[in-house]
């Protein structure tokens, strides 16, 4: 067959990626593999803790206030950043792909959140307006392709003043490989790194750029690494 659309040259990279031991983790047939990485003792996504960047933008009043504040937390994992923001007065939708993990994890959840499993770029998102979205290491497992899919299904869920922060591997402090060697090989090497112009300059068509800074590691009651950079956008006053 040959490529006459956008979406038939979408699907023929979804196999380029899917047939490598290292591609696609973000179909539903990864959801083992997460339900395992979230579980291993001592891994540092195994925790409690919210993330670093969050919690210093609340505390310098960047996030506004979150009492009633409606969230969506892309990849929330084991609900450690959805129970942080439901602490704080937010209604929180978590989502993930990791059923099982996202069952065991529900009944401990505080009163405010509700986690769901859905696949963020292959499902249908809640019908919402969120006054935050927030994505914590979700983003840099997708493919270089499929990136354009995720913004066109998670850009507008965002409030017509609310606020976008995400959190990604920083390829100032840990180089992955270009998209085109992903694209070309499948093997997306763990996850892509990306540099804190890379954060503004793939979602600057859409939002305005508030801070991007590394994460700080070592902060008491957070999780930081310092192999992660961080942006916080805002929808832009032009639009």
């Amino acid at each position: 067959m040959r490529l006459s659309t956008v979406e038939q040259l979408f699907q023929r990279l979804d196999e380029v990626v899917a047939a490598h031991e290292r591609g696609d983790r973000t179909s539903r047939e990864s959801e083992h593999f997460w339900e395992k990485m979230l579980t291993i003792p001592n891994h540092p996504l195994n925790t409690d803790l919210p993330d670093e960047p969050l919690v210093d933008w609340y505390q310098r009043g960047l996030l506004g206030d979150l009492s009633g504040a409606r969230v969506l937390d892309v990849g929330c994992g084991n609900g450690r950043n959805s129970a942080w923001l439901a602490s704080k007065g937010a209604m929180v939708t978590g989502i993930d792909i990791a059923t099982g993990l996202l069952e065991v994890v529900r009944p401990r959840m505080p009163e405010g959140v509700t986690l769901v499993s859905i696949d963020v770029l292959r499902e249908e998102l809640p019908d919402d307006a969120f006054d935050l979205v927030y994505d914590s290491g979700c983003f840099h497992h997708l493919a270089p392709h499929r990136r354009i899919t995720y913004l066109e299904q998670v850009m507008p869920r965002i409030a017509p003043v609310g606020k976008y922060g995400i959190v990604a591997f920083a390829q100032e402090r840990q180089p992955s490989p270009s998209d085109t060697e992903i694209l070309v090989s499948g093997d997306t090497a763990g996850g892509t790194s990306f540099t804190l112009n890379d954060l503004e300059a793939i979602f600057s068509s859409y939002l305005e750029l508030v801070e991007a800074r590394p994460v700080a590691a070592g902060i008491p009651e957070t999780f930081g690494a310092d192999f992660l950079n961080a942006a916080l956008f805002t929808q832009r006053t032009d639009q």
